[in-house]
């Protein structure tokens, strides 16, 4: 689309897309043209106005444009070297920006901010953490600025990548929120992403499904960030090898870019990739408000474990890792009991639940 915004003079308008030019008026008004190369969500059309002033910087070919009001302009510069890195960590996992011709913005609002398109808005305070706070209270979120993460990797899950039905919801938010998890993993190591990514246990409800009934224009639950995020992470674990996983969300988000997609097309891409039905576990924790429990039986047969999963889902059957954490063992429960020997006690036997989320009753 093409966007052309008049403003009083000197004001300044900045909005979605490539800068096309400015035309005095010659009536105290100011006309700003830009230009959008790709599709957009009609929520995501921005209007910036005030006393902005620009810098910028360049990453390759890719423009990197920060506006922002005068008096802020020395935090910003300190603030904003966050993005390269940023943009680099979700390249690496992703692929490259979606929107190259319109290069991506900075722009200072006076609330917390919001994932427009090419045109990002931030007003986080030029601080780490979110809004000054710890955001998942583990010590990592203030070594970075949330909003500048969170909001722009909406580029990849939400603009490029977008849910065709607000029931879907979490295929944006959940997403990103994962990608939070991503780029903590790749700038600060596996121990922190992992501690990160397991914060936001303690954010989550379940009290109703993320996804919301089909046919109203229902917001789903807050639980769509966390819930959908720490959902993405135990596929991770179902998936069992990391470089297969990174192949596989890389190739989820290259099928997917520039679509706009229902939860239905997220199973039935990671069902033909991975060659088996996971159709019950997107249920479980999409359709569902329940986590799956495995039980675990120690009293029935003594240097044995009867083991099964306690799910809504009939068909429910993922695997996990259990036993000792110096050497898991995959078990594969269903809903049906099975049994193992073992020679662990019902203390000694411990399930990886930082690589699942999942519930553990021992017995």
């Amino acid at each position: 689309m093409d966007l052309s915004v008049e403003v009083p003079n000197p004001l300044v308008d900045v909005s979605n897309g490539r800068f096309m030019g400015k035309k005095d008026l010659g009536d105290g008004y100011t006309r700003w043209d830009w230009r959008i190369h790709y599709p957009i969500n009609s929520y995501n059309v921005s209007l910036n106005i005030g006393t902005y002033e620009h810098f910028g910087e360049k990453m390759g070919d890719l423009t990197l444009d920060y506006w922002v009001l005068p008096e802020n302009m020395a935090k910003a510069r300190a603030q904003f070297v966050q993005t390269k890195p940023m943009l680099e960590a979700f390249e690496h996992y992703f692929g490259e920006y979606p929107f190259p011709k319109d290069g991506f913005k900075l722009i200072e609002v006076p609330y917390s901010g919001m994932e427009h398109q090419s045109a990002v808005t931030y007003g986080n305070r030029f601080a780490n953490g979110y809004l000054e706070r710890d955001w998942t209270g583990v010590g990592i979120s203030t070594k970075f600025d949330f909003i500048i993460i969170h909001e722009s990797g909406h580029e990849w899950f939400g603009n490029a990548v977008s849910a065709a039905d607000v029931s879907d919801m979490w295929i944006q938010e959940g997403w990103t929120t994962y990608l939070e998890c991503l780029y903590v993993e790749r700038l600060f190591g596996a121990a922190d992403g992992l501690k990160y990514t397991n914060a936001y246990k303690t954010k989550i409800q379940n009290r109703t499904p993320i996804i919301t009934e089909r046919g109203l224009h229902r917001t789903p639950p807050q639980d769509m960030y966390f819930k959908g995020a720490l959902f993405l992470h135990t596929l991770r674990g179902v998936v069992n090898h990391d470089a297969v996983w990174r192949k596989l969300i890389r190739d989820f988000y290259q099928a997917n870019k520039y679509r706009n997609i229902m939860t239905e097309d997220v199973v039935g891409f990671f069902n033909a990739r991975l060659k088996r039905d996971l159709t019950p576990v997107f249920n479980q924790y999409l359709r569902r408000t329940a986590l799956p429990t495995l039980e675990l039986d120690f009293a029935t047969t003594p240097g044995s474990v009867r083991y099964r999963w306690k799910a809504d889902e009939t068909g429910f059957n993922m695997p996990v890792k259990a036993g000792r954490a110096d050497a898991w063992q995959v078990l594969t429960p269903t809903t049906k009991w099975k049994t193992m020997a073992t020679p662990l006690a019902k203390d000694d036997f411990l399930v990886a639940t930082d690589l699942y989320y999942v519930l553990v009753d021992k017995r």
